[in-house]
């Protein structure tokens, strides 16, 4: 249900920000305000309370927001709210982007290394997945020691692991099945 909610709110956003040419300030704005809602969890936690008034919560909204977020995003906040789909802001936010990405025809992928990829191996690995999926690339590297050399890459809903443990659980399924 609520990934049908997050796909709805962010759909009839992205279509005003698609008529207004505003996506990328939108999404730029959106991503502020979730990374406010999550560094500051008891503000979240203040707009999703059931025992406070819409209206109150409007007025924050309004003190909080004023000069740093549009009047679209501000009145979306609104909406949210008289909606009582706060809650849903997470979901809706990550949703927005997979949308313009997919208008951009960009593909959001994640390396997960054992130790930060320098310049030129990131940008090695953005050519190859060009070639792989022929679209733009947008690349974030996530270290994970436990992931014992090599490097896992999270692209949409696909996985490819080139990561040593993932070769040795390979050998270690063939052994089972030689064995058996």
């Amino acid at each position: 249900m609520a990934e049908l909610v997050a796909k709805t709110y962010s759909q009839a956003l992205f279509e005003v920000g698609l008529d207004n040419d505003s996506l990328d300030l939108y999404l730029e704005e959106l991503k502020a305000i979730d990374g406010l809602m999550k560094e500051y969890p008891d503000f979240y936690e203040i707009l999703k309370s059931p025992k406070i008034n819409t209206d109150e919560k409007k007025k924050v909204v309004d003190e909080v927001f004023k000069g740093k977020a549009c009047t679209e995003i501000s009145n979306f906040m609104k909406i949210l709210l008289d909606k009582r789909r706060i809650k849903d802001l997470f979901s809706i936010v990550k949703e927005f982007e997979n949308l313009i990405y997919d208008h951009k025809g960009i593909v959001k992928a994640t390396a997960i290394t054992t130790t930060e990829l320098g310049g030129k191996e990131k940008a090695a690995l953005v050519d190859r997945l060009k070639v792989m999926t022929g679209k733009e690339i947008d690349l974030v590297n996530e270290v994970d020691e436990s992931v014992l050399g090599g490097v896992m890459i999270k692209l949409g809903d696909k996985v490819i692991d080139g990561t040593l443990r993932g070769k040795l659980n390979k050998i270690q399924t063939s052994l089972k099945e030689i064995i058996v």
